[in-house]
Order: structure tokens, then C-alpha cells, then sequence
């Protein structure tokens, strides 16, 4: 009994399947419909499978194939019930698997329909291994805005109107209706029945109405899938008796208008005639103006222009005046080691520094620069005025001065008078700056070889000058108070163009008005007096005398008796 229940069983699943595989394949309704649901409402998709029997369906799946993008599930019924763990988010909780009709049809409902849901479904029902498919096209339907009525123009006549609408699907029907209800002949727009971005239907459509028309000319748009339509109206009101025309309106206020126009237009064009005639004299009464003024000009430009020159010549006269005072007071400056980076390189005889290429062995003592590559004259000064000189020769860049004997040595330090710097520096090429606060530059006419510096203690100065054409380069002026020192720094070798010494002079450059007797000398019995002349400073024509030796030089002799305890005045 057993095996003849079991051979029962089997003949009855094949013959299951091969009624499964003959079923038919039918599309709910006709071919070319689609289900169609509202928006908001509930769409019903009927499976275009016809089944015999419900009982022996193993799994029932409705799938939505987007495009682009992969398969989503949207309904799972296996083992007689419905399956939630494959369905995508969008469609958990609003579908459901009914049954329909003798011949058990399967219907997919899907409640609070959305825009999004329109599309291809596909139906697939699995008996066994066995599985056949179907596919159902949703189309959503939609009531869109309200009809809007606009006047586009008018024209001998008649009234051109338009009535417009969107957000609507399928694509709606419109129609224009007089005051009786009657349809009336109505002119698409361009833009009618286009589609938006989000795939609905937008409409325009417009209609020409007599100005005569009474009563209120309507739009309506209607959706023929839900049997709905909306309606907007235009009330046209009644002529009144005795109406003029609309043509014979524009002409009565169009030329008066145009007259008035015209009249504005003379005025307009007279008085710029009167502005501009009036414009012109007063234009030409401002150039004879200008060449009075002019000639007027001319005359007291050129007495400033020959004052100024006076006042220039006398500031020459004046800086090369004081000049040559300041030569009075000549000091011999040496170097002090004790305050040298350790990078320079001093001569024995301590007149001669420049910058070595790398860290001498020194002593590292509490005087010494250790990040400013400088070194201090040896000389302290508190008092009187005191004149040297620093031949910097083709140097490209150097800092020379007069700096506090308590500034500081160790670290960096920012050179100003309010710390204890008075300087002067030659940046590149012909520029100079004085390190005041904030920095002072200029320009020199002639590039100084040979840099004199005076110092008055008592009257705050602090002056430089170009001892190559006698010029004043500039002064410093403050109160002094404790040790002053000279200050000199070779900077670095700017790519080889700076590798040149500063040199501290021992004695005055020659100058034609520089003959000062040495203080203790002794002159010749007929008033002659010695000078020591640098043998590089004399001219090429005078082979007469020694290139290394001193050169006595007789003062005439009704002068040399006159000069007999001459003392140089001490400024």
C-alpha cells in the first residue's frame, strides 16, 4: 500500500508539471492597455499567467527591473505566506497577493501608489524546478494644477488668451468653451503636452475671443483615465454705450503725446545750443587765463629756479665745509680681535678685515659677536669729536658706523639709534639706506671708494661722507651718553663680487687742502713743512718723486714764518 500511495504521489506531481508547462500566457485585457492607478491610490497588476490551481505553487514573486539598475524585489509569497527579508524598503508594508476569479489569477496590489512606482513589473511563479514569467506595464495617473489664464494680446478686435496647466499623466485633453458651453477653436502652443523633469505632462493651449463677448469664457483640462477635469474662467465684461474704439483710444492719446514730445524736444535742443555756445566762451576766457597765469608762472618758476641753485651751491659749499673741518679731527682706528666674529679674518696690523670662509679658533668671550658678523674699533670715545676713514673700494655691500659699547654681542640684534646703532649700509648696486626707524634710503651721484665718519660727542652727530667727490651722505643726531665705538661689518661675498677687505686708512686721503702740520712736528728752518704723501694717490707724470718715501713740500718763505705756532682749530 505504501508503494502504490508513492507511485501516486509522483504520477500526480508530473502531471502538475506538465500542466504548468502547458499553460497559456495572457495579458490582462488588451495588448495594448496598461494598468492604471491614481496617484495616492491603489494600483492592482493582474499576473498575465492563467493558473488551474493555486495549491501547488511553490513561490510567487513579483519583481520591478528600473532602469538603469539591478532587479528589485517587491513581493515574495513562498510556503503560503508572504516573505518580507528580500523586498526593497520602497515597497515593504504597501503590497499584497490576492486571488482573482474561477480561474485563480493572481493580482499584486500596491497601496498609496507613487510616482516612482510606474513602470514594467514582472510576475514569476516557481511549481517545483519549474518557473514561467510575465510582465505588466503601471502607469500612474495624475490630476494636475489648476488651469491659469493669461491675455497674451490683442489685435484689431480680438482677444488672444492662454490657459496653462502641468504636472498631468497620461497626457491630458484641453478645450476652450464660450459663455454657452460651446467648444471653441483653440491653437496649441509650442510647448503643450512636453513633458517635465519628473516625467509629467505640461499644456497650453490658447483661443482669439471678440472684445464684444459677454459672460466668462472658460478652460477646461481634463484627464480622461480618471474622468476628471478642472476649470478656470475669464469674465468679459459688457461694453458700454456709446464705447469708442480701441484704435480711436491709441490715437487720441498717442498724439498728444507726440506733440508733446516734439515740443520737449526743441526745448531741449535749443537750450543745448545755449550750453554749448556758452561753454565755448567760457572755455576760451579760461585759456587766456591760462597763458596769463602761465607767463606769470614762468617768471616766479625761474626766480625759485635761481634761488634754489643758490641755496644748492651754498649747501655744497657748506657740506664741503664741513668736510673739511671734520678732516681736522682725524683719528688712527684700529680693530679690537677681542669683539670679532669668529668668521673674520683680521691683519696683523688691525686696519684689514674681511669675511673667511669658515669659523676661526677663538675664544668665545662675553665681547664677541657670535650671530652679527662684525668687530668694534679698539678706540672708546666719550667725549670731543673724532673723524676716520674706511676705504671699501669696489665692495658691493658694507655696514659702517658708530655703535654703543653696550649693545648687545650674543644672538641676533635689529640695528636702530634705540639700541645703540648709528649706521650706514650699501645694500646692492647704488643703494644706500641709513638703519634709522623705520630705514632711510637714497641714492648717491657718485658710489663712494672711501667713507669718512665724524663723530661730535658733545653735539650729538654722527655724520658720514663720500671722501671720493667730498659729499655729505648723511647724519644721524641724538644724545649720547656712555662709550661709543666704531663699528664695521664686510657682509657676505654676494657669489664673489664682496670678497674685498674693508680698510681702516692710518692717515687722511690726499686731498689738495688736507695740509695739516702733525701735532709736535717740527718744520724746517725756512718754514717747510713734511708730509707723508701715498704713493698710489700720486699722478702717473711726476717720476721725480719716491713711491714710498716722504716728500717735503716748501711753503714760501714769507708764509713760513707766519705759520710758526699755528694751531688747527677744534670744532
Amino acid at each position: 500500500m505504501e508503494t502504490a500511495s508513492s507511485s501516486g504521489s509522483w504520477l500526480s506531481s508530473c502531471l502538475v508539471t506538465l500542466v504548468f508547462l502547458q499553460l497559456p500566457i495572457h495579458l490582462s485585457g488588451d495588448s495594448d492597455k496598461f494598468p492604471l492607478a491614481p496617484l495616492g491610490g491603489t494600483a492592482r497588476l493582474l499576473c498575465p499567467l492563467t493558473l488551474w490551481s493555486i495549491k501547488d505553487i511553490t513561490e510567487v514573486r513579483w519583481l520591478r527591473t528600473p532602469t538603469p539598475g539591478p532587479a528589485q524585489v517587491v513581493h515574495v509569497f513562498r510556503e503560503r505566506q508572504d516573505r518580507q527579508e528580500d523586498v526593497v524598503p520602497e515597497y515593504k508594508g504597501r503590497t499584497a497577493l490576492v486571488g482573482e476569479g474561477q480561474q485563480e489569477k493572481l493580482v499584486l496590489e500596491i497601496r498609496h501608489v507613487r510616482l516612482e512606482d510606474r513602470g514594467p513589473y514582472r510576475c514569476r511563479i516557481q511549481i517545483g524546478n519549474l518557473s514561467r514569467e510575465g510582465t505588466v506595464d503601471l502607469q500612474v495617473a495624475v490630476l494636475g494644477s489648476d488651469p491659469y489664464i493669461h491675455v497674451k494680446g490683442y489685435d484689431a478686435g480680438w482677444i488672444q488668451l492662454v490657459c496653462r496647466s502641468a504636472g498631468w499623466f497620461p497626457r491630458p485633453r484641453a478645450e476652450w468653451r464660450d459663455p454657452q458651453g460651446k467648444v471653441l477653436p483653440s491653437e496649441t502652443e509650442t510647448e503643450a503636452s512636453s513633458l517635465d523633469e519628473a516625467g509629467l505632462f505640461k499644456t497650453a493651449i490658447s483661443s482669439k475671443v471678440k472684445d464684444s463677448t459677454v459672460g466668462s469664457v472658460s478652460c477646461a483640462i481634463r484627464n480622461e483615465a480618471l474622468g476628471q477635469e478642472k476649470t478656470a474662467a475669464m469674465v468679459m465684461a459688457a461694453p458700454s454705450p456709446g464705447r469708442i474704439s480701441s484704435s480711436e483710444v491709441a490715437l487720441a492719446v498717442t498724439l498728444p503725446v507726440l506733440g508733446l514730445l516734439a515740443v520737449v524736444g526743441i526745448c531741449f535742443i535749443w537750450k543745448q545750443r545755449r550750453s554749448k555756445e556758452k561753454l565755448l566762451y567760457e572755455q576760451a576766457m579760461e585759456v587766456e587765463n591760462l597763458l596769463s597765469d602761465h607767463a606769470k608762472e614762468k617768471g616766479r618758476l625761474h626766480k625759485a629756479l635761481k634761488k634754489l641753485r643758490s641755496e644748492l651751491k651754498l649747501k655744497r659749499a657748506a657740506a664741503d665745509s664741513g668736510w673739511r673741518r671734520a678732516r681736522l679731527h682725524f683719528v688712527a682706528v684700529t680693530l679690537d680681535p677681542d669683539t670679532a666674529h669668529p668668521k673674520l679674518i683680521l691683519s696683523e696690523d688691525r686696519r684689514c678685515v674681511k669675511l673667511g670662509d669658515r669659523r676661526q679658533p677663538v675664544l668665545d668671550n662675553p665681547q664677541r659677536f657670535d650671530f652679527v658678523v662684525s668687530v668694534l674699533g679698539s678706540e672708546y670715545f666719550v667725549a670731543g669729536c673724532h673723524y676716520w676713514e674706511v676705504y671699501v673700494g669696489d665692495k658691493t655691500k658694507w655696514i659702517l658706523g658708530v655703535c654703543s659699547e653696550s649693545v648687545s654681542r650674543k644672538g641676533k640684534v635689529t640695528a636702530s639709534p634705540a639700541n645703540g646703532h648709528w649706521l650706514m649700509r650699501q645694500s646692492r648696486g647704488n643703494q644706500y639706506e641709513a638703519l634709522t626707524s623705520p630705514q632711510t634710503s637714497f641714492r648717491l651721484k657718485e658710489p663712494p671708494r672711501c667713507v669718512g665718519i665724524f663723530l661730535d660727542y658733545e653735539a650729538g652727530i654722527i655724520s658720514f661722507y663720500n671722501v671720493t667727490d667730498k659729499s655729505h651722505i648723511f647724519t644721524f643726531t641724538h644724545t649720547f651718553s656712555g662709550p661709543l665705538r666704531p663699528f664695521f661689518e664686510p657682509c657676505l661675498h654676494d657669489e664673489g663680487r664682496n670678497t674685498a677687505p674693508l680698510v681702516v686708512c692710518s692717515e687722511l686721503q690726499k686731498s689738495e687742502e688736507s695740509i695739516v702740520p702733525k701735532p709736535g712736528g717740527k718744520g724746517h728752518a725756512n718754514g717747510d713743512v713734511a708730509l707723508r704723501v701715498d704713493s698710489s694717490l700720486l699722478p702717473p707724470q711726476a717720476p721725480e718723486l719716491s713711491p714710498h718715501g716722504d716728500v717735503t713740500l716748501p711753503w714760501p718763505p714769507d708764509l713760513g714764518s707766519a705759520l710758526q705756532g699755528f694751531k688747527a682749530p677744534y670744532f
